[in-house]
């Protein structure tokens, strides 16, 4: 059993991240999804998200949340399809989630993630249809081995990795909070998730048009 579950680590690391690309940068804004205004903490008005992605390096500014006091901790989830053809996830490949954390000072929350720590860059991949999906603080299913676990292997196809690093980032308010988690990786099915934590959802990528 734990040479399986030794393969089974040395192949979810090896697979690349929901956002990674070494070489590849991006742009995008998030918006509170539930009605045109958005919901009690995002307001699509006067709220401000931006999401830029750079290498192995994604990061995530708030502005103007509402009601989110100083130290609480916002729970992002990163997702992508992912295909590695001649590495661990070959055709139709799968999906995956990383899942990062920030905490909120004077209503911004930043967020700057390090997906190197979990395996961004490791062998040639192509990542698509990625989105980022953030929530408030559910602090059972952010730790280590926290609920974030059994959310990802609801999914048949999918195995979870914690974050591996010896020197993670981590958060300061919340001191021993790894900024990034860990990894869901599904094999098997493109369009594969890991489910959401029970706390609400806040923001989706997507954008505000006036």
């Amino acid at each position: 059993m734990k040479k399986i579950v030794m393969a089974t680590s040395v192949a979810f690391l090896m697979a690349a991240p929901a956002f990674a690309g070494p070489k590849d940068q991006g742009k995008q804004a998030m918006i509170g999804p539930q009605t045109l205004a958005g919901n009690a903490t995002v307001n699509n008005t006067t709220t401000a998200i931006s999401v830029k992605s750079k290498g192995c390096t994604l990061q995530a500014g708030f502005k103007g949340l509402q009601g989110v006091a100083d130290g609480a901790v916002i729970v992002c989830i990163a997702d992508a399809d992912v295909i590695a053809p001649g590495g661990f996830i070959n055709p139709p490949g799968g999906g995956n989630g990383v899942v990062i954390v920030g905490e909120a000072k004077a209503g911004g929350v930043k967020i700057k993630a390090d997906l190197t720590e979990i395996g961004c860059g490791s062998t040639p991949s192509i990542n698509f249809n990625g989105g980022l999906r953030c929530y408030l603080d559910d602090p059972a299913f952010r730790t280590p081995a926290g609920t974030w676990v059994g959310a990802c292997t609801a999914t048949a196809g999918s195995v979870t990795i914690a974050n591996p690093s010896a020197d993670p980032a981590q958060l300061k308010v919340n001191a021993g909070q790894n900024v990034v988690v860990g990894l869901c990786q599904n094999f098997a099915t493109l369009g594969a998730r890991i489910n959401a934590p029970a706390s609400p959802l806040i923001a989706v990528q997507g954008s505000y048009n006036f």
